[in-house]
């Protein structure tokens, strides 16, 4: 327990994710805890893990009041429609729209704006690219539903557009911008190799760029356990270095010097990769221990993690917000914590002896065994945030793991070395053979996950919001029984007392909810997906591929296999190539544009209703719920409980409130409790 670094990173954290989420005044937190920490000083002869915690959480709110008044306050100020000059330093294409990051110019922009990073949605066809120079009108603002998401990938506001950018400037000299056409580079070099899905998913390991995936193979990984793969970590850092470390023995460098180069290169790899959270968690660790063996000093994982938290939070405190670094931070607080003693638990229980001796006489059997602790492990420690995430939990994911892991590194270093030699006309043998050997291991990895995804017990569906809450009880009160070793009376009693709880709030949430729709609304789109015990309906069609995917997996995970209904807004829009990529999976039993009928009226499901009025109609009326939900094609407000303008935002009438999640599928997803 007497982990300074570990326990003031868990108080740091936690702080953090309080003051963000109930809306607490740091400096009156900040008073309290040094308050505290003057207490615990006179009082002293305390252990070292009591201080730490109160200095950490006085610090932690220290550091959030400065960043308010030096970055959240001036931007606050600057919310509205304004002309802003900036540079491009990033940009993600989503089908039928990308995602700008623009950096405004430092001179001639107020405070609060100057410097500050925007993020804008804006349509793919938009010709800027990274490097850009450009001077655009865009209303600033900052939701309310956003403000922990923006803050955390460091974006001061959100902008929304209002015409077309104006080009004023050629691609100026940056690090960011450098790193975004490195990283373009790498992927380039990898699709021109493998110009194929597995091609993108292998650009996708090596960068962490995950918005040329199709949803389908998302939601596999996610079943099968394995998509942390898709984002830069530990694991990608450790294969990079490996490789670094390799090639500079083969050179007879000494150890001191290589230590140096893989500290340069982890630096290197995290700026590649766009700074994520997660790659410089992994990367600052990484940097830690190496620095302790330069200084001949031993590295403690769990201080050295805590460590590289601090210096995070310090940086940027709402970056305890981001998933990334949840999921990252767990697993490896997991896997550092618990996975030993798991594997010692796994070797008295199946082969009878202690994992000491395991590893001495049987070192292949005790390092299967700590592979599958350390998956245990990560999957337990992460399970709150992936349910809260994604909406399920991977049953197979031990398992899964433990057939690719083999796969993986072959995967990594052939991703790495083929975007890297790609850039040299004269290793394009080399690159081409590299990325053969990482397109192989992909399609392996990615075969496996789609086997295993396709049975109906791979993943359990967990989107309550009272279960994840019950999950990370359970999970923070294990961990602190287990930290005070209680005898094993007290452990059943708390196991006890769990399940009661899971009872409690699953009855609860029976009588609170009962029977349930659920309508998904496609972020950027046009469509509205409604689901009822495995049946569906559709009133739009998508407008991109991407979007298609979205409302497939929503159906896909509902259960519905057929559209029972299908209301698109011309008939022509059922021959686009998203609508027939949707119907291809999920056929519909009714199809029919609006331009078709002289209105209609059908009823759902046995307890909702749809209707149209007029011919070419522009807006069509759903009841549900003891609601009247409208989705309009075109800017032209009506009456309604629940309106879906043309730009698929939900409005809602004064008065009115439903429970709304947009936290999967790429959509704001809708619950109404049906009578």
């Amino acid at each position: 327990m007497n982990r300074a670094f570990h326990i003031g990173g868990l108080v740091w954290f936690a702080a953090v994710l309080a003051v963000g989420t109930f809306g607490w005044d740091p400096l009156i937190c900040a008073g309290i805890g040094a308050a505290v920490f003057a207490a615990l000083l006179l009082k002293g002869r305390l252990p070292l893990w009591t201080y730490s915690a109160a200095a950490a959480f006085c610090a932690c709110m220290l550091s959030l009041a400065v960043y308010h008044a030096l970055a959240v306050e001036p931007a606050a100020r600057r919310e509205g429609t304004r002309r802003v000059r900036a540079v491009v330093t990033d940009r993600a294409d989503y089908g039928s729209y990308a995602r700008l990051s623009l950096t405004a110019d430092r001179e001639g922009m107020p405070a609060g704006l100057s410097g500050a990073r925007i993020q804008v949605s804006a349509p793919a066809a938009l010709a800027v690219a990274p490097g850009d120079v450009v001077e655009w009108e865009l209303k600033l603002e900052v939701p309310e539903a956003e403000r922990e998401r923006l803050w955390a990938d460091g974006f001061r506001f959100r902008g929304t557009v209002s015409g077309a950018p104006a080009v004023v400037g050629e691609r100026p000299g940056g690090l960011r911008v450098a790193l975004a056409e490195y990283r373009a580079g790498i992927r380039q070099n990898i699709l021109h190799e493998l110009p194929n899905e597995y091609g993108e998913l292998l650009a996708t390991l090596v960068t962490g760029r995950t918005e040329g995936l199709s949803p389908e193979l998302r939601y596999d990984y996610s079943r099968a356990g394995i998509s942390h793969l898709l984002a830069v970590s530990g694991l990608h850092l450790s294969v990079f270095v490996a490789l670094i470390d390799a090639l500079l023995a083969a050179c007879f460098l000494s150890r001191r010097q290589r230590g140096i180069a893989e500290i340069a290169a982890v630096l290197f790899l995290m700026g590649l990769t766009g700074f994520s959270h997660s790659v410089v968690r992994a990367g600052v660790m990484l940097i830690v221990c190496r620095a302790a063996l330069l200084c001949g000093r031993d590295s403690d994982t769990l201080n050295s993690l805590g460590f590289a938290v601090v210096l995070m939070l310090l940086c940027n405190p709402y970056a305890a917000f981001s998933t990334g670094l949840q999921l990252s931070y767990l697993a490896t607080m997991g896997i550092a914590a618990a996975s030993g003693p798991m594997a010692g638990w796994f070797s008295k229980r199946l082969c009878g002896v202690g994992g000491f001796t395991l590893e001495e006489t049987r070192p292949k059997a005790y390092a299967l065994l700590s592979m599958l602790s350390a998956t245990l492990c990560a999957q337990l420690f992460t399970a709150p945030v992936l349910c809260w995430r994604f909406g399920q939990i991977s049953l197979v994911s031990p398992l899964v793991n433990l057939i690719v892991a083999p796969a993986v590194p072959f995967a990594l270093a052939g991703g790495l070395l083929c975007g890297f030699a790609g850039f040299l006309p004269v290793l394009a043998v080399p690159a081409r053979f590299f990325g053969l050997v990482g397109g192989v291991s992909v399609r392996a990895i990615t075969e496996t996950a789609q086997w295993w995804s396709r049975f109906r017990f791979a993943a359990l569906p967990l989107r309550s919001d009272w279960l994840v809450l019950w999950m990370g009880a359970c999970l923070l009160g294990g961990a602190v029984l287990a930290a005070l070793r209680v005898k094993p009376a007290v452990r059943r009693q708390a196991a006890a007392l769990s399940a009661l709880a899971l009872t409690a709030g699953a009855f609860s949430q029976s009588l609170a909810w009962g029977n349930t729709m659920e309508i998904a609304l496609p972020e950027n789109g046009s469509a509205v997906a409604v689901a009822y015990h495995g049946q569906g309906a559709l009133i739009g069609v998508p407008d991109s591929l991407y979007e298609a995917r979205n409302l497939r997996a929503f159906f896909r995970d509902h259960g519905v296999e057929r559209i029972d209904l299908l209301a698109a807004r011309r008939e022509a829009d059922l021959l686009s190539n998203p609508a027939l990529l949707l119907l291809g999976e999920v056929p519909a039993d009714a199809a029919f544009g609006l331009d078709g009928t002289y209105g209609f009226s059908a009823e759902l499901f046995g307890c909702a209703g749809l209707a149209a009025e007029g011919r070419d109609a522009e807006t069509l009326r759903l009841e549900a719920g003891n609601l009247r939900i409208v989705k309009e094609f075109t800017q032209s407000p009506q009456e309604s409980d629940l309106l879906v303008n043309a730009k698929n935002e939900l409005v809602a009438a004064p008065g009115v409130a439903v429970k709304t999640n947009d936290r999967y599928f790429g959509s704001v997803v809708v619950t109404l409790r049906i009578p």
